[in-house]
């Protein structure tokens, strides 16, 4: 499985940022109820940045054989955690730098003003997030040199390959030595 590219998770921030902008601008010129940002979702996404990093540094020390608490199928969960995140933080970090941006020229109206600077807040915890993400999904890609099916799954425990690609690994091994 190719690592997560990075200019796709980029490409669905700015797509963010102008779907946020753009629905909150339309709701404030409609003159509607303006999307308010509470200033809990920042500690949301502090969350998930910090459990991404202590999880994915119990990866790396895994794959360095280093004594660690994390095992391959904990690995193989943080992969798929990781995965999901990225793009997930990225576009959430988009649309509400968006929302940010609307409330922010707006600062004269007290709730538009704390709803942007919460926005911005939580935008920019999910920015890191999103960076946490791809960057702990890089450390769970088993670099192994050999690039064999039967070396793969070999090498596999204890390395923090992603469990699909141990089971596709074990399924094309299996097939092989039945003809």
């Amino acid at each position: 499985m190719k690592p997560l590219s990075v200019w796709t998770q980029v490409g669905l921030g700015v797509a963010g940022l102008a779907a946020g902008f753009l629905l909150q601008e339309i709701l404030v010129q409609v003159g509607a109820h303006p999307l308010l940002i509470t200033p809990w979702l920042a500690l949301l996404f502090l969350l998930v940045a910090v459990f991404l990093i202590v999880f994915g540094i119990g990866v790396r020390r895994m794959k360095r054989r280093t004594k660690t608490w994390m095992t391959p199928v904990m690995a193989g969960r943080t992969a798929l955690f990781a995965r999901a995140s990225a793009p997930v933080c990225a576009t959430s970090s988009g649309v509400l730098l968006g929302i940010a941006a609307v409330g922010l020229m707006r600062s004269w109206a007290p709730m538009m003003a704390q709803s942007g600077w919460s926005a911005l807040a939580a935008g920019s915890m999910a920015l890191i997030a999103a960076v946490c993400a791809i960057v702990v999904e890089r450390w769970c890609v088993d670099d192994s040199s050999d690039g064999s099916d039967e070396n793969r799954t070999r090498n596999s425990a204890g390395r923090g390959r992603r469990a699909s690609d141990v089971a596709s690994a074990r399924q094309s091994h299996i097939g092989n030595h039945g003809r």
